[in-house]
């Protein structure tokens, strides 16, 4: 037997990875390019869209992939302080 997949579950899906991807995107001139501007900012508005965009579609991965972005600027700041030599 087949297990079909709705239509809506599908565009939830889709919409939780686009948001993800917007919310890896988002970071990319901060941390490669040193581009000062605020785009990783982003992340706070795409990420919990995708993480509840994940939880209706009922996809695990997508769902944390979002949480973690969601939670991306710990690590990512760490790293440009590192990197500009804020902590010893």
């Amino acid at each position: 037997m087949r297990y079909t997949v709705s239509t809506k579950t599908k565009i939830y899906f889709w919409i939780a990875v686009i948001c993800f991807f917007g919310g890896v995107l988002s970071w990319v001139p901060y941390v490669i390019f040193d581009i000062q501007k605020p785009y990783g900012m982003l992340t706070f508005i795409l990420s919990p869209i995708g993480l509840v965009f994940g939880a209706l579609a009922n996809n695990k991965l997508v769902a944390w992939g979002n949480l973690f972005m969601l939670v991306s600027f710990i690590p990512v700041g760490i790293f440009v302080y590192f990197k500009l030599g804020y902590l010893p």
